[in-house]
């Protein structure tokens, strides 16, 4: 340690002599000397690694730590970087992860659904794809205060968000739209077996969505009342995805979109998660779904 603060008084006054410093901090010239050549060689060691490791540290949007950064570089190289490596380049060469914020749900009242049951039950285990989407709506605000709207449905058994929809405004034709596009890519017989849960929202409660479910033999089920923890899985997503958006850079609704589409892709095609065998959601779908 005492080297290296050395090496940084050095580098801030260049007038400084080594030997006076040395002295001052009661070391051996040649100790410190030893120490940079030593620093360099691990420097030039480094250098592939580090490369590598930045990569996938800036594709994560400064977002990724030590194990998502070791699972991104097994699952698209042939090259393996110890994690403890990993860590020690990270914090020497300033690659400082940043850590979401938490924000906790407030305890709300419980109330039950009247009008549709919760067939979950917050049982949101489920082995096989298509069997169960949790589904709901949020906003992003961009461009020094425009509001817009993102709906979301995520599978349960693969963590894919396999439809998404940006709208300006949150009509029911959208999420109607958005849903029908979304099951009619699915045999009769894999809806009949399917489960949409969502929260109370308009959207969901509106007589036409309901409709549409019922019409494609689509099971429904909705969380309790004030109840975000019926619907949690959805809501885990929202908190990561907007954690990785840069809403700041958006200055038109275009650019918003473009956006949230990269983000969507890295989510879904790159961010490996320790929960899917360390694979990203979609490639983890392709490998269960080879198994049924």
């Amino acid at each position: 340690m005492t080297f290296e603060l050395i090496r940084k008084v050095k580098e801030s006054n260049h007038s400084l002599k080594i030997s006076a410093l040395c002295r001052a901090a009661r070391v051996s010239l040649s100790g410190y000397y030893y120490f940079v050549k030593t620093k360099e060689d691990r420097r030039q060691r480094d250098r592939t690694a580090l490369e590598l490791i930045r990569k996938y540290f800036l594709k994560s949007r400064e977002k990724g730590g030590v194990r998502t950064i070791d699972m991104m570089i097994r699952n698209s190289t042939a090259m393996v970087v110890n994690h403890k490596k990993i860590q020690r380049i990270k914090r020497e060469y300033g690659l400082i992860t940043k850590i979401r914020r938490k924000n906790p749900y407030k305890n709300l009242p419980e109330a039950e659904n009247a009008h549709t049951p919760n067939l979950l039950k917050r049982d949101f285990v489920t082995p096989l794809p298509n069997e169960i989407y949790s589904t709901d709506m949020t906003y992003l605000f961009y461009a020094g205060g425009q509001k817009a709207y993102l709906s979301a449905t995520k599978d349960l058994a693969t963590n894919e968000i396999v439809s998404y929809k940006v709208m300006r405004t949150p009509s029911i034709a959208h999420f109607t739209e958005e849903f029908k596009d979304l099951l009619s890519q699915l045999s009769i017989t894999t809806r009949r077996s399917l489960i949409v849960h969502s929260d109370q929202g308009f959207q969901y409660t509106h007589p036409n969505f309901r409709f549409l479910l019922k019409e494609l033999g689509v099971s429904q089920s909705m969380s309790r009342r004030g109840n975000c923890y019926d619907n949690a899985p959805i809501e885990s997503f929202f908190g990561h995805f907007k954690d990785l958006l840069n809403l700041r850079k958006c200055k038109t609704f275009t650019e918003l979109t473009k956006e949230v589409k990269e983000v969507m892709d890295y989510y879904n095609y790159e961010r490996p998660q320790i929960a899917l065998n360390k694979k990203p959601p979609a490639v983890y779908r392709g490998l269960i779904s080879g198994l049924f």
